[in-house]
């Protein structure tokens, strides 16, 4: 990468202080740093902070100058909005590289020595089980999970499966035990541990060149052999930043490496010193210039920190997300009895599938709202509301379904209940993450939105408390579209001159825990943090954000408009008969919707760069609701 690429659309990161609300205009309120998102041009810098960064570490690399391992990685591959307490609105930005996460948790600070970046302790929270929420230390500041038992060398998990893994290293390791190695400089490395931690020793492995252990860091209590000490030294980053000090021993592991598709890896001797800001390895049966790397730490903490319903996969193996090339259209028909059931087109190959499984009950009747992408081949999830779970199917309530691609696009899990609950629940947006959920109720007796985080096992309702976001009366507020970075939402309510109108909304976090999700405020229509964006005679629903952040897709007055992230340059895009619930396609080119223009409800497609639609379904029945890729 020889040049700085970043995307130039404007992410509504709304203004903190909002003191006239009211004065300013949708646009100012808006005006935020160019940002990247995830699946959308995922491999561009978010901030040039993280290009500065990587350009001074790896730009030798990246010009053939130099032949030796990339330091931070080749390329980002994912952005987001990750809760931190200190950081504005909860809320600081991150971007993933294959050695490393890259933190800005205040866009506004350039002091330090990255110039605002900051490295995460990601190897410490791994070893430890503790998701760091915060700058403190108190319970508040950090949340509990088991220890991360990926391997800390070689390949993956199920090509590695007998290697060591972050938790293997947990009785050795200084987190927050007070544990310390006695000195031994002097000494050569021949300590070896296994995957259940247990201590060894091969000579062989002490006569190789470098182990000799040079360094005693006094502060954290641990060794450093010659091959590490003397990488420190050559760093293009300093040290101090780039690895931190060292919280482990460095010991001999075996690991799988170097397995390529169907060709075989084999079983080498690494050895591993474990530092709070990255990994070690001196592996000596690589080339003398590769020898000695920086372990791939973001791609294992990405993994360990996104397990959610199933997980996001690993978008540094895979260029294109397969979404991108999953022409599938999801959406609610009657084709299969008088009540709606969760279907699929595969555009491709003209098959239409259902994907719930048969109605118990003659008044089953399920719809789609949202979908979970991610880079692995089975694990997109889609989340919608049904019936089928209250005993007199007056209600709805949140089901989700995991599909697969492979060998065809069908269901691979049953329908489930995502949260236990009494209420009429609908309108599911799950997060681009995949950790939380945004969605409609009248549990309080009026409809407003809510939040829960989802939690790792999908297989079993939540009992969570959900947060409230908005609190309305004798109005509603419905149809959430989250941000492409998770800052916020777009959502549409009819609070305001009693009409039905379009708001984009700042979550503001002041906590975020499976089980304790706070909110600084409320944001109700006309309420601080939510701004309107439309403000018509006709009503103005259904909002879905575009993959790029940039557009909003609604209707209006049942015809499909698109408009600017800040509400401007409204486009109609349909004329004929009544058209409802546009959703975007990947690439944001393209929108599908629904339409009754040939006498019952079918779905559409249509470029939002020409006029005309393509009808994609034909039949004499109701086919509605359709989700593509959000």
């Amino acid at each position: 990468m020889k040049e700085f690429v970043m995307h130039t659309q404007r992410c509504p990161r709304l203004i903190a202080i909002m003191l006239a609300v009211a004065l300013l205009s949708p646009a100012a309120l808006v005006d935020r740093p160019a940002q990247a998102l995830p699946w959308f041009n995922r491999t561009a810098f978010t901030a040039p902070h993280f290009y500065r960064v990587w350009d001074a570490a790896n730009a030798e690399v990246a010009n053939n100058r130099v032949n030796r391992a990339w330091t931070w990685g080749p390329t980002p591959w994912f952005d987001y909005q990750e809760f931190y307490k200190q950081a504005p609105h909860g809320l600081r930005q991150v971007q993933y590289f294959d050695k490393a996460r890259m933190e800005l948790t205040n866009p506004d600070t350039t002091s330090g020595p990255l110039g605002g970046v900051t490295m995460g302790l990601l190897p410490v929270e791994m070893v430890a089980g503790r998701v760091k929420l915060g700058d403190g230390v108190g319970p508040d500041e950090y949340e509990p999970r088991a220890p991360a038992e990926i391997p800390v060398a070689g390949d993956p998990g199920n090509e590695n499966p007998h290697a060591p893994t972050y938790a293997s290293f947990r009785s050795v390791a200084t987190t927050d035990n007070g544990y310390r190695d006695p000195p031994k400089v002097g000494q050569r490395v021949g300590a070896t541990i296994a995957k259940d931690g247990v201590i060894g020793f091969r000579q062989s492995l002490a006569d190789m060149p470098g182990t000799e252990l040079v360094v005693y860091e006094r502060v954290t209590g641990h060794n450093i052999p010659r091959v590490f000490d003397e990488f420190r030294g050559a760093s293009p980053v300093p040290s101090n930043v780039a690895l931190g000090l060292p919280i482990t021993d460095p010991y001999w592991v075996v690991a799988h490496v170097g397995t390529q598709g169907v060709q075989p890896g084999r079983d080498l001797d690494v050895l591993v010193q474990i530092f709070e800001r990255a990994v070690l390895t001196y592996t000596p049966a690589n080339p003398p210039e590769f020898q000695v790397e920086m372990g791939n730490v973001g791609q294992h903490y990405f993994q360990w920190r996104y397990p959610q319903l199933g997980g996001l996969g690993q978008p540094w193996q895979v260029p294109v997300p397969p979404y991108y090339n999953f022409e599938g259209i999801l959406f609610a028909s009657r084709q299969a009895g008088p009540q709606f059931a969760l279907h699929k087109l595969d555009m491709d190959i003209g098959v239409l599938q259902r994907l719930d499984p048969p109605a118990t009950d003659g008044d089953d009747s399920t719809a789609p709202y949202s979908l979970l992408r991610s880079w692995g081949l089975d694990q997109d999830e889609v989340f919608g509301a049904s019936t089928r779970f209250t005993p007199d199917r007056q209600k709805r309530q949140i089901v989700r379904q995991r599909y697969t691609y492979a060998p065809s696009p069908r269901p691979s899990d049953a329908l489930v209940r995502v949260i236990e609950s009494n209420a009429d629940d609908h309108h599911p947006a799950v997060s681009p993450d995949g950790k939380k959920l945004i969605f409609a109720s009248d549990r309080d007796g009026n409809m407003d939105l809510y939040l829960i985080n989802l939690g790792d096992d999908a297989q079993t309702p939540r009992r969570a408390v959900p947060t409230q976001l908005t609190q309305t009366q004798g109005c509603a507020v419905e149809f959430p579209s989250w941000l492409p970075d998770g800052s916020g939402i777009v959502y549409a309510s009819d609070c305001q001159d009693r009409n039905w109108e379009i708001y984009v909304a700042q979550l503001d976090y002041t906590q975020d825990k499976l089980d304790d999700l706070k909110i600084d405020h409320l944001i109700s229509p006309g309420a601080r943090g939510s701004v309107r964006l439309t403000s018509n005679n006709v009503p103005d629903r259904s909002p879905r954000v575009s993959p790029n952040g940039q557009q909003i897709a609604f209707e209006r007055d049942r015809q499909i408009f698109i408009m600017g992230i800040d509400g401007s340059t409204p486009q109609q895009l349909t004329t004929k008969q009544s058209n409802e619930g546009p959703t975007w396609s990947a690439t944001g080119d393209q929108l599908a919707f629904s339409s009754d223009r040939d006498g019952d409800w079918e779905l559409y497609l249509m470029s939002i760069r020409s006029p005309g639609a393509t009808q994609l379904t034909h039949n004499i029945v109701d086919d509605r609701f359709p989700v593509w890729a959000q």
